[in-house]
């Protein structure tokens, strides 16, 4: 895997090839690297790309107002500035709702897996019982999830990341599902699950959705469970390419 830089200071791992790939998008505070666990797993066949949002990991800090639908056009951008055909996008959390606005904006994309990536944000909160937030993860690993987020959010200046906030709190990512016609993996961690779950977390019915829960697993799932998300994301590739 090699990291380069694009557009506007942004940063993303590539494993190099040609034709279609899989586009992994992270989560709040995270960065691209937190997917090398899960794109290892992958066969070397499929090209992985691995992108670190606005102000993550190693991309530059913006300076001017953005909003949730500027993550998805910034991977849609990527897409085309390394000549994919087609693609699948994975997203964990903020990626995979980046990704789901990204279903309506480009024919090239073929397919969804989405990793606890929220229908609406609210939802998450209260689908599931108990702390079940970082999961089975050991202290050491939290901690450094948290430094990370941390050291993120002070890298942006207080009203561009509060006007991005509303923007993440505002999207409703439920009739881009209901339309969608490509396949699409809905996979949560099984930690805190309910009778009710299934339907606080808003997915809508529609015969292209499959859903997975993976037990013993909270929200942090590519750092939970890379082999099981690495098997997962190739699902859906195999679903979208055969």
């Amino acid at each position: 895997m090699k990291r380069r830089s694009a557009f506007g200071g942004a940063s993303y791992i590539d494993t190099g090839g040609t034709g279609s790939a899989l586009i992994f998008l992270h989560g709040t505070g995270c960065e691209a690297s937190d997917w090398e666990p899960v794109i290892e797993r992958l066969p070397p066949s499929v090209r992985c790309v691995a992108l670190d949002f606005r102000g993550h990991g190693k991309s530059a800090v913006p300076t001017a107002p953005f909003a949730l639908a500027d993550l998805a056009e910034d991977a849609l951008r990527l897409a085309d500035l390394l000549g994919i055909e087609e693609f699948v996008l994975a997203g964990h959390s903020l990626g995979g709702m980046a990704a789901t606005a990204a279903a309506r904006r480009s024919k090239r994309l073929r397919g969804l897996a989405l990793f606890e990536g929220w229908t609406r944000l609210g939802a998450g909160g209260s689908a599931f019982d108990g702390e079940r937030f970082y999961g089975s993860l050991p202290k050491r690993a939290v901690a450094e999830i948290q430094r990370k987020s941390q050291e993120t959010r002070r890298r942006f200046q207080p009203e561009i990341w509060r006007r991005f906030w509303n923007s993440v709190e505002a999207f409703d990512g439920y009739d881009i599902l209901q339309s969608a016609e490509m396949p699409v993996l809905e996979a949560y961690g099984g930690m805190g699950r309910n009778a009710s779950t299934r339907e606080k977390l808003r997915v809508p019915p529609n015969p292209h959705i499959r859903w997975r829960w993976i037990s013993g697993a909270g929200h942090y799932l590519p750092h939970e469970r890379p082999a099981e998300v690495a098997e997962a994301a190739a699902s859906v590739w195999r679903a979208a390419f055969g």
